[in-house]
């Protein structure tokens, strides 16, 4: 009996294989939009998790990436060239990429990251109801982000009085948070703070020179893709310069960066992995919440500091998650 039983299930098991491998599997489609490359942490984190729930690029997965190299007016045309393609979702990071994919279709699921403010930029109806077919993992906690740099920024330098915040002028989620946080800190660290914005790669090193010109004492530096393209633009710049800056990405504090202080970025392509998961496997965006961060990272470059003459105090050294000697 047992040797027939064996036989019985050999037979069977060839049957079922047999019959899957004459089944066609369906390739799921993913398009991608980068508003520089589609590389980095971010991205290598997001491939290595999107295979970890299964999908295999080349053999269940197929990912069509569209790179703007920075230039931004590039964005309605290649979020318009993935729309024609169909892919079951778009993937894409930071405000205006995702803006230029929902402008070109609204029948799509789209799943976002590092968008700073999804509901005051109209990327989504609210984050427990994201409404549409728009979803993802945002990296805006109130009380975070440009006002955390600002408390880093007087604790490291006390007698500080004059602030400057490098920013885009064409990023709107920036400049909500911009017009509701700097009233707080210049009302609770006595700060006048000055906005030094640019548009395009191009007018960095002039927002720079305005900076040093009009005599800020430190930058806080507002996140956006031209200022992470390539990672040492700014601090190169801001070195030269001779001001302490805070940034928000660890990669900005690695290339000469004084501080850091943002999202844990592999932590944002993780939850941004698993929301395409859901959505490939027939979930809606609709109903899917905008995820918040969970963690957040600060990082202190003692040798820039160094460079700068500056002293950090224990009391930021303690909080730090990595110190660069």
């Amino acid at each position: 009996m047992g040797r027939h039983t064996a036989l019985a299930t050999l037979l069977i098991t060839l049957l079922i294989s047999t019959a899957e491998a004459q089944t066609p599997t369906k390739t799921a489609r993913i398009g991608k939009l980068c508003p520089a490359k589609c590389d980095g942490l971010a991205h290598i984190t997001f491939d290595d998790e999107i295979r970890k729930l299964g999908w295999v690029e080349g053999r269940d997965l197929t990912i069509e990436r569209k790179e703007a190299e920075g230039r931004f007016e590039r964005l309605p045309d290649l979020a318009a060239q993935l729309v024609r393609s169909r892919p079951d979702v778009i993937v894409a990071s930071s405000t205006r990429p995702v803006q230029a994919v929902k402008n070109a279709t609204s029948e799509i699921p789209i799943v976002f990251a590092a968008v700073g403010d999804p509901v005051g930029t109209g990327l989504v109806q609210s984050l427990a109801r994201p409404g549409g077919n728009v979803t993802g993992v945002t990296y805006f906690v109130p009380g975070f982000g440009l006002a955390k740099k600002f408390e880093i920024i007087r604790e490291l330098l006390p007698q500080a009085q004059h602030v400057g915040v490098l920013a885009s002028a064409d990023n709107d989620a920036t400049r909500q948070r911009l017009s509701i946080e700097i009233p707080i800190a210049s009302q609770r660290y006595g700060f006048r703070i000055d906005v030094i914005g640019f548009r395009v790669a191009e007018d960095i090193d002039g927002a720079v020179a305005k900076a040093k010109m009009l005599g800020v004492e430190a930058l806080a530096v507002a996140a956006d893709p031209i200022v992470n393209t390539p990672w040492n633009r700014v601090p190169d710049l801001v070195a030269q310069a001779g001001i302490p800056a805070v940034y928000d990405q660890r990669d900005s504090a690695q290339a000469g960066g004084l501080i850091a202080y943002g999202i844990d970025i592999a932590e944002n392509a993780r939850t941004q992995a698993r929301l395409v998961d859901r959505v490939l496997r027939g979930a809606s965006p609709a109903k899917m919440p905008v995820e918040q961060p969970t963690r957040y990272i600060f990082i202190v470059n003692l040798k820039t500091a160094k460079a700068l003459g500056l002293t950090v105090p224990p009391s930021l050294l303690s909080q730090a998650d990595e110190v660069i000697e």
